[in-house]
């Protein structure tokens, strides 16, 4: 497998991540920014340890810590969503950042960004079942 599907699947997996129940983005904090050079947060003030390790171990694990205990067809459910995450990337990054996408007519460009909606909301949707596994 290469590289970039290796990343690929990992970015599948960790956006099919379910956020735990006590997730808290930002918890109230603020940044200032140094004046001086080098001085930059790092880490995340979104999750909390045992949250960023119980995601990590999701996504090395295939997207699940048991997936092998799986039925098929709930499996099915998490493929079918880190396949979607994928494409949803893609097609996301084709409309911001080809400059193909800014050639296309109007219509054309509508109709692509009416499909990555689509598509975000059946992610949505296979994430909700997914919660209910």
């Amino acid at each position: 497998m290469s590289k970039i599907a290796i990343t690929e699947q990992m970015v599948g997996r960790f956006l099919s991540w379910p956020l735990p129940t006590d997730f808290a983005p930002d918890c109230g904090i603020t940044f200032t920014r140094s004046p001086h050079p080098g001085m930059s947060p790092t880490g995340t003030n979104l999750l909390h340890f045992g949250q960023a390790k119980a995601m990590l171990e999701h996504c090395m694990n295939g997207g699940t810590a048991s997936a092998s205990a799986l039925p098929p067809h709930q499996q099915r459910v998490l493929d079918e969503k880190q396949d979607l995450d994928i494409r949803i990337t893609r097609l996301d990054e084709f409309i911001l950042r080809n400059a193909l996408f800014r050639q296309l007519d109007p219509e054309e460009q509508a109709r692509l960004r009416r499909q990555l909606d689509v598509m975000r909301e059946l992610s949505v949707i296979l994430g909700e079942r997914i919660s209910a596994f």
